[in-house]
């Protein structure tokens, strides 16, 4: 696999160039299998320099997961004024674009995660797993919120929680940008049938499970 700093995007700093490639190596040939000496040929710098930047491979590896993490918490906010199921909807349109705009950044986090704790710190372990958690609540809460407000049938918000994000950060695996769907047309479809298993109305669930007016199609990445 060869790989140019051009190929990481114009604009970003040495430091994010070579995440940007680190990030495409280790997606393709795993952690362990990429050693400091090809980041380094593939971002066209020595490795001295490489270790300037980064003092380890754990620590790039790190950075991967931090930006990961911190993407998903982002994308899980909740706004306290929209409906339940509106909120099911942002989330899932914020993930699957946000996914399919950095497949390989998804791709190391899995297939990684057994691994973290032989290669990160404990502090480094607990913010990871603190932002896991956080995601978990998010989406639980949301479902809570719904039935108690009457939108949802009552389900167990723990499993369909667990569900909900296997179904969207597990998209990775097959979302690609010259698909046939967009990730925006992918939220789309999921939240759909995910909620019109949640919705006691049988109007809203008919006719507005989404409960706001789609925006345009973006090219944001497909399947």
């Amino acid at each position: 696999m060869s790989i140019t700093s051009a190929d990481s995007g114009n604009g970003k700093s040495r430091r994010e160039e070579l995440l940007a490639v680190a990030t495409k190596l280790f997606a393709a040939r795993g952690y362990h299998g990429t050693r400091m000496d090809d980041i380094a040929d593939a971002v066209g710098l020595n490795k001295a320099t490489v270790y300037h930047y980064y003092a380890s491979k754990s620590l790039i590896l790190y950075d991967i997961y931090k930006g990961a993490a911190d993407f998903t918490v982002d994308a899980v906010h909740d706004d306290p004024t929209a409906s339940a199921r509106e909120t099911i909807y942002h989330f899932t349109h914020r993930l699957l674009v946000g996914i399919a705009g950095n497949i390989e950044r998804a791709a190391v986090y899995f297939q990684e995660g057994p691994y973290i704790t032989e290669w990160f710190t404990e502090d480094q372990v607990a913010y990871i797993r603190q932002a896991e958690a956080q995601v978990y609540e998010h989406i639980r809460d949301v479902i809570d919120r719904g039935i108690a407000s009457g939108e949802f049938y009552d389900c167990d918000s723990h499993v369909l929680a667990l569900g909900y994000i296997g179904m969207t950060l597990g998209a990775y695996r097959w979302l690609r940008p010259q698909g046939r769907r967009t990730a925006q047309e992918i939220a789309v479809e999921f939240s759909t049938a995910l909620l019109r298993g949640l919705i006691r109305d049988e109007t809203v669930r008919v006719e507005s499970p989404l409960g706001i007016e789609l925006p345009s199609t973006e090219n944001a990445g497909q399947v």
